[in-house]
């Protein structure tokens, strides 16, 4: 089974980050799950004060994330975080939790601190699985140098960030160094968390090479990790061409799905049916092709961003409820809201509230109205994800059904990337 992490920086972002987790109660599925965030999460690491500084405070007053996450709602829901007569359940559905570390913040916070040491991370390995088996994380990536993928201020500009941050997350031994920490920590302390090691590389080889270096350093400690994470490949655009093998006919669209569709298959051959989660890739027309391939786990951020990032933008759905194809135009493309006049959608969401709804609740001028419609809006992509999901794991066949799709330009993607995964 195939789990899809919507991802949540509670401790960051803005409101409307806290207010997603009061309609948690909305997301009736299987396959979705939430992924957070250490950085933010934890008062004690995140340098400059959170917007829920004050909630997070409490969060060591918890031992099960999922209890915290009830704390929060009833706060949130008692701050009026929410439009008059909509009901909100303390009780969700949500049964997947994900810990991932922020460390592409941690490494910027102490960049400019300057004074920064190759080994600075190794002393949060300890803290950071206390913190993940004291709250009972489902599953905890294991800490590692991580690029970050967006920027704020002056992140993107600053030289320094930018070149210290590369040497740090293209330093294999200093990865390799986290990890034999964290197993060293985990057999000290008797931790019993499920662990994913990420792992990285430059292309296709140094991924193998990379993964083989922790076989080897599992063999050596006489431990195994619980699975495997694909990192820096959320942004394929920063991947060069060359050193990838990208044939040169291929579009920006066709190199993202190969690239993670061929990196996934390389990587699940080798790694004994354990489980491989695809970190910050996991966009909805790329599931089918890594579910195929067999990742068993993937988050990704876009949905929530083409939400709540300027005009609101709606995924047009491909799959029903009843997991029968739809014969949407542009389906699987993010629309503004503007520009939708009908969508053939069955997903609990557009059952309650159609487009005419969404709109008005955008353009209201009421801020709990405008905060709402768009967290709808995320919500339905959540759903589109589950039955998409559902769909690979229902159908036998799913793979050559995608090729046969009513929308062509996925099925000539489909067929083109397939043909050439080696």
């Amino acid at each position: 089974m195939h789990i899809f992490f919507a991802t949540n920086n509670l401790g960051g972002g803005g409101t409307n980050v806290s207010r997603f987790l009061i309609h948690l109660d909305k997301i009736k599925t299987k396959h979705i799950g939430i992924l957070l965030n250490y950085y933010y999460l934890n008062p004690k690491i995140k340098k400059s004060p959170a917007f829920d500084q004050d909630v997070l405070k409490k969060i060591f007053n918890y031992s099960d994330i999922k209890e915290f996450i009830r704390y929060v709602k009833q706060i949130f829901i008692g701050k009026d975080r929410q439009p008059e007569n909509i009901s909100t359940a303390i009780e969700d559905t949500i049964k997947h939790y994900i810990l991932d570390s922020g460390t592409g913040n941690i490494l910027r916070d102490f960049i400019k601190e300057n004074g920064i040491k190759q080994d600075f991370l190794s002393g949060f390995v300890e803290l950071y699985l206390q913190f993940s088996e004291k709250l009972k994380f489902d599953l905890v990536v294991a800490l590692d140098y991580a690029l970050k993928y967006t920027y704020k201020d002056d992140e993107g500009e600053s030289k320094i960030y930018q070149e210290l941050s590369k040497e740090f997350t293209n330093n294999e031994k200093a990865n390799l160094n986290i990890l034999e920490t964290t197993i060293k920590c985990i057999k000290a302390n008797n931790h019993s968390q499920k662990i994913i090691a990420p792992l990285h590389g430059y292309n296709f080889d140094s991924y193998n090479n990379y993964l083989a270096e922790v076989l080897n350093l599992e063999a050596k400690e006489k431990y195994s990790f619980y699975g495997f994470g694909l990192g820096g490949i959320a942004d394929t655009r920063k991947l060069k061409n060359n050193l990838w093998g990208v044939p040169e006919s291929f579009n920006q669209k066709m190199k993202s799905h190969w690239l993670i569709s061929q990196l996934t298959k390389n990587i699940s051959k080798k790694i004994d049916k354990r489980e491989l989660h695809v970190l910050g890739a996991g966009n909805i027309s790329v599931i089918p092709l890594i579910s195929y391939l067999g990742a068993t786990s993937s988050d990704c951020h876009s949905a929530w961003r083409r939400a709540n990032d300027g005009e609101s933008k709606m995924l047009i759905p491909l799959i029903s409820s009843k997991l029968q194809f739809i014969d949407n135009v542009n389906s699987w493309e993010y629309i503004e809201l503007s520009e939708i006049q009908n969508m053939n959608c069955d997903c609990p969401i557009c059952r309650e509230y159609n487009i005419v709804m969404l709109k008005e609740m955008i353009e209201s001028g009421e801020n709990e109205k405008f905060y709402f419609a768009k967290i709808l809006i995320f919500i339905h992509a959540l759903y589109q994800y589950d039955y998409v999901i559902s769909y690979c794991e229902q159908k036998s066949n799913f793979i050559n059904d995608f090729l046969s799709s009513p929308n062509n330009g996925i099925n000539q993607l489909y067929k083109i990337v397939l043909n050439n995964v080696k």
